[in-house]
């Protein structure tokens, strides 16, 4: 049936199946085709350093206004960390200022409430290796329970952060950035893991404070939340001929993200401080609920 069909834009034209970490994750072949993508890199017609494109929906082609839209570059330890981003408009369309001579990852995903009709919740898709003055043309996004379940809200994580100083017992207020990751198998150059953007709601920086009656005995601590998809990411990797994505047919039965804590000294975000300054916990979401204990997040040897 496929086989008869001439390649254009967008069309679904086969299905593959990967295996990852013991469990199947059934992915199809999405295709933008010639022209998916304007420009190699050196241009993208406007004469400003920026990426450009359009979020929509993998099945009906629609634009998804809302879309949280990042751009992502990997640090020294293989995290993509977010640079900027910024919000889709009304057509889905996005714009993001960068430097021409920087390659970044573009990520995005979406929590929609329509005029009519019941929330959809988008899991994340990325395009890996982005010049920094592309024009894209369609970023698919897959409902993160898949399109038999289109609808559903974000997964809401709530928990705590707590600082103590290096004398047991001696609270320490510190800056915290908190971020949701999923791992990159099989990884993209030096990308291991991606972050996920969260969604209006989430508190991603905090700072602990020794007044609230729920901290523990003799430290300083803040409440989070993260809003965040429960469904797997997609994946595309950028080509000027056009891209091709690999879209995950959600749902498997667990989805997994690292919850991951950066602390640096209060007002001077640049000064990681607490020893070690990086704290994480893994975290399991099934059917949009967390079915693991609740991220709660402790520094210790903090000055």
């Amino acid at each position: 049936m496929y086989g008869r069909r001439s390649l254009k834009r967008g069309k679904f034209h086969r299905a593959t199946t990967f295996v990852v970490t013991g469990m199947l994750v059934f992915v199809l072949a999405w295709f933008e085709g010639c022209g998916g993508f304007v420009g190699s890199g050196s241009g993208n017609g406007s004469g400003g350093n920026s990426i450009t494109g359009t979020v929509v929906d993998y099945a009906t082609r629609t634009p998804v206004a809302g879309a949280v839209v990042v751009l992502e570059q990997a640090d020294g330890s293989g995290t993509d960390r977010v640079i900027s981003s910024t919000i889709s408009a009304s057509n889905g369309t996005f714009s993001l200022n960068t430097s021409t001579s920087g390659v970044y990852d573009v990520v995005a995903d979406a929590t929609v409430k329509p005029a009519s009709g019941p929330t959809v919740t988008y899991a994340a898709t990325v395009t890996f290796g982005v010049p920094g003055n592309a024009s894209l043309n369609q970023i698919p996004l897959v409902p993160e329970f898949g399109s038999a379940t289109p609808t559903g809200f974000p997964t809401a994580i709530f928990a705590t952060v707590s600082s103590v100083g290096t004398i047991t017992g001696s609270a320490v207020q510190v800056d915290v950035n908190l971020s949701a990751l999923q791992s990159v198998s099989p990884t993209v150059g030096s990308v291991n893991q991606l972050t996920i953007p969260a969604f209006a709601g989430s508190t991603t920086s905090v700072t602990t404070v020794q007044t609230l009656s729920s901290c523990p005995t003799g430290s300083a601590c803040a409440s989070y939340s993260l809003l965040i998809p429960s469904g797997h990411f997609s994946r595309g990797s950028f080509s000027a001929s056009g891209t091709q994505y690999s879209l995950s047919v959600q749902q498997l039965p667990n989805v997994n993200y690292t919850v991951e804590g950066k602390a640096f000294i209060h007002t001077a975000p640049l000064s990681p401080t607490c020893t070690p300054a990086i704290e994480s916990m893994a975290i399991v979401l099934v059917n949009g609920n967390l079915s693991s204990s609740n991220p709660n997040i402790a520094f210790t040897s903090c000055f």
